[in-house]
């Protein structure tokens, strides 16, 4: 072999090898309010029928960790563990202490990849350690949250779900508060995504302002221009591909990561709904220490 021949030999090799660890910890992140399970919904748009698509969403596009909203009951939620058999999940229902009874949000992980060494959750309101509902919110509302190492980099990443009252204003507003106060507390400066279904638009500043100053907007930060729409709540309406950012109600912040790509997915597996009446939203990132 030549030196020449040598030389390229070893700039391909370790070009391989910077590129394995600039990948190694590479994570698709992802929140996806899934629609409950509701007699509301019927034919294409009934659970039964669109759960298949629900998961077909989210092994396509391979997530690591994602946020999952409106998981209606236990028969959702068997149903989600029954579809994604390599997810573990950790979530909580709304309606009572315990958290095993109402509305849930949660986190689902890579059972391979993620181990939990720390997880909690807590009430959006002004006693947030005991079942109650905040401020002017229509409904009790959840925050969950871990603690996970990831077993490729050893690293550890916290990850917060929440979902954000869809009528109080002033609800929304302090439950952003409190989610920089938690997260503050918790992760004491450590690499942190918060994600969910935010029920409201950037346009409402006052929340935004708030969580912007405390993380960065996935969106924002890109290393690539977004992909999809700007828009992430489609109502179940085919012809809608392409919405507005007054339709953004669903986000990804982080603090300490960078983010190669954000995507709203819109693909659907029928010619008369969505998998879900949200748009699930997806970045690809790596640790930014």
């Amino acid at each position: 072999m030549t030196k020449k021949n040598s030389l390229i030999l070893v700039i391909v090799i370790c070009s391989a090898h910077l590129f394995a660890g600039n990948n190694s910890g590479k994570l698709n992140i992802a929140t996806y309010n899934i629609r409950l399970q509701t007699l509301a919904d019927s034919d294409a748009r009934s659970w039964v029928n669109r759960k298949a698509d629900v998961a077909r969403v989210i092994k396509k596009y391979d997530f690591d960790i994602f946020g999952v909203e409106e998981v209606g009951n236990k028969n959702q939620e068997a149903d989600l563990k029954t579809l994604i058999p390599d997810y573990s999940y950790f979530g909580k229902g709304r309606d009572n202490q315990a958290g095993t009874e109402g509305e849930q949000i949660g986190l689902f992980y890579k059972t391979k990849r993620f181990r939990a060494k720390e997880k909690g959750s807590f009430f959006l309101s002004e006693t947030p350690e005991v079942m109650s509902k905040g401020w002017d919110a229509a409904y009790r509302r959840m925050c969950v949250w871990i603690r996970f190492q990831d077993s490729k980099t050893k690293e550890e990443i916290f990850v917060f779900c929440s979902h954000f009252d869809h009528m109080g204003v002033k609800a929304r507003v302090e439950s952003a508060r409190l989610i920089v106060e938690r997260v503050k507390k918790i992760t004491a400066g450590r690499p942190v995504l918060f994600l969910g279904d935010l029920n409201t638009a950037p346009d409402e500043t006052d929340m935004y302002k708030i969580l912007h100053v405390a993380f960065d907007d996935s969106r924002e930060i890109a290393v690539k221009p977004a992909i999809g729409s700007v828009g992430t709540f489609n109502g179940y309406d085919v012809s809608k591909i392409l919405l507005p950012a007054s339709e953004r109600i669903d986000y990804i912040f982080c603090k300490k990561f960078k983010v190669f790509s954000y995507r709203v997915i819109s693909d659907r597996f029928s010619d008369e709904t969505y998998p879900s009446d949200h748009f699930p939203v997806m970045i690809e990132c790596i640790l930014n220490h």
